[in-house]
């Protein structure tokens, strides 16, 4: 299952594997990964200034120290296989002050990996609330998670 996981990673997504190691102290409980119904939703949030500029272009994102990057990625956790799934995800974040930041992700397939994406401004020490809707069919799940993000 691990090694199925880890194949699903395209060059971003191995990128965002060794961002990980610097985004997880920020997660509230170290988890880039929850179980939500059948699903297993991996997150990960981080600075765009982790991404190569190539990367950045190939996936249209811009590279700021005031502008996070976040990916989800959906799994079918009742399969071994632990297929990528389409979704539909949106969402938004609150601030340490309360104001809402709207999320507009866009989806990117590569190969058989699925990648949710979205930016978000921030400024120094900026502390989010994550609330991210995921939907396919009937079936809804919400992911919640928080992330500070720092400045270069």
């Amino acid at each position: 299952m691990k090694k199925r996981i880890v194949n699903l990673f395209s060059a971003f997504g191995l990128l965002l594997v060794s961002a990980l190691a610097f985004a997880s102290d920020d997660m509230d409980d170290g988890q880039t990964m929850q179980r939500l119904g059948d699903w297993e939703v991996h997150y990960s949030a981080f600075p765009s200034t982790f991404l190569r500029p190539e990367v950045a272009s190939t996936y249209n994102l811009t590279r700021s120290n005031s502008r996070g990057v976040v990916n989800i990625s959906v799994l079918d956790a009742t399969s071994e296989e632990r297929t990528a799934q389409r979704v539909n995800v949106s969402g938004y974040a609150l601030n340490d002050l309360g104001q809402r930041r709207n999320l507009t992700f866009r989806r990117h397939v590569d190969g058989d990996a699925i990648y949710y994406i979205t930016q978000i401004p921030h400024r120094k020490e900026d502390e989010f609330r994550f609330y991210i809707d995921i939907r396919q069919g009937n079936e809804q799940q919400e992911l919640r998670f928080n992330h500070t993000f720092y400045r270069d």
